[in-house]
């Protein structure tokens, strides 16, 4: 194993304060805020560095820019003193979860002068970087992920837009358009009441949190981006009824507040044991063969939705009726099932990636304190065995 030695953070790189910029705009570079890329700056005043959060909620956040780019007045920026530590360092003080050394009572606040007293053992330069490229790799094939999902999902939506919006679906050249109280559409096809078409649309449940509760339960939190993660999920022990008792294909929507409620996603994950909580809307099609297509008209009527809401700012309800008024164009059963053909597949290469994302971040989570802190040592580590060991539910490091 190599030597480790002990060294102040001053000693591993150069520290300065990020300049105001205004969020929002645009530019060929990246402007970074506390909490990550804020926007654009037609300058950049670094080449690359860290930058670590500096005063507010994301006080001590850390992200990592191989290119040039510009930081905000909230930032510290932290450039290595050899070039390729980069990656070790960003690393390294990731897993120091610098908010602990914040100051300040009503805003919390790190300083230069905090952060550079900050101790650490690192190892010699070389293995810095091998240590730092191993967990870049985690990285990129995360991201890597990310984009191939990104374009699976856009390709999905455009596949329905064609079919759908333009009716531009196989065969439509000889189907005629008839009126409807929707405007013109395919004969055979009808406008439909989301109720009408629905077997479920109800609120969850008021849990009862329990931390070895047999139901998972999903918030508001767990519904972003047309996606659901069971991440922000809590677990509960107050027993659930049927049509509450979520199943893979269901569409929920967020229900409550100002900048959540409309949320839409369709659920692809476990079909037993996961219930919503009652800011949620469960949306459950008359037959399963409606699916992708129930659900995908749902999330393409999202911006429709997030203007259902009621009520006061902050107290915004969207009620269950409104959500079984909405008007959706219902295609001829062959059609649906020629849609739900070609799109099935696509869905599940997004499964699939998503998944294997996660597995990927749990190891890194699981591998970056041991290796930055010389738990591990990097000479011995077989990542093929150890990812292999995770994909079996083994996943354990010494």
């Amino acid at each position: 194993m190599s030597e480790w030695r002990e060294v102040t953070l001053a000693e591993l790189g150069k520290f300065s304060s990020g300049k105001p910029i205004t969020p929002g705009q645009r530019g060929e570079f990246n402007a970074y805020g506390a909490n990550g890329v804020i926007g654009g700056s037609d300058e950049a005043r670094y080449g690359s560095g860290i930058i670590v959060g500096r005063v507010g909620a994301y006080c001590g956040a850390v992200a990592v820019s191989h290119e040039p780019f510009w930081a905000s007045d909230n930032t510290i920026v932290i450039e290595p003193a050899i070039d390729d530590d980069l990656d070790y360092l960003g690393y390294l003080l990731r897993s120091a979860h610098l908010h602990r050394y914040a100051g300040g009572a009503a805003q919390p606040l790190v300083t230069q002068g905090i952060l550079k007293a900050l101790r650490f053992r690192v190892p010699e330069p070389n293995v810095r970087v091998r240590i730092g490229r191993v967990l870049a790799d985690f990285d990129d094939l995360i991201e890597n992920n990310r984009r191939r999902v990104e374009i699976l999902e856009e390709k999905a939506r455009s596949i329905y837009r064609e079919w759908f919006v333009k009716f531009r679906y196989p065969g439509h050249q000889d189907v005629p358009i008839v009126e409807s109280a929707l405007g013109p559409i395919p004969e055979g096809w009808v406008v439909r009441a989301v109720g009408e078409v629905s077997a479920v649309v109800v609120r969850g449940i008021s849990p009862k949190y329990a931390k070895d509760g047999e139901w998972i339960v999903l918030n508001q939190k767990c519904i972003r981006n047309g996606r659901v993660s069971l991440a922000p999920s809590r677990r509960q022990e107050r027993s659930v009824s049927e049509a509450k008792r979520i199943r893979s294909g269901d569409v929920l929507i967020n229900s409550t507040g100002v900048g959540t409620l409309g949320r839409v996603a369709m659920y692809r994950g476990l079909s037993e044991g996961v219930t919503v909580d009652s800011h949620v809307t469960i949306c459950r099609p008359v037959q399963g063969s409606l699916n992708p297509w129930y659900a995908m008209s749902l999330l393409a009527k999202q911006s429709d939705i997030e203007r259902l809401g009621a009520g006061a700012t902050g107290q915004t309800e969207l009620r269950k009726s409104d959500v079984e008024a909405l008007e959706l164009v219902r295609p001829a059963a062959p059609v649906v099932e020629a849609f739900n053909a070609v799109i099935s597949p696509l869905l599940e290469q997004i499964d699939f990636l998503l998944a294997s994302s996660e597995t990927t971040s749990a190891l890194r989570d699981l591998l970056l304190p041991k290796l930055v802190t010389g738990q591990i040592d990097i000479s011995t580590l077989d990542l093929d065995a150890l990812i292999a060991a995770e994909r079996a539910g083994e996943g354990a490091v010494a």
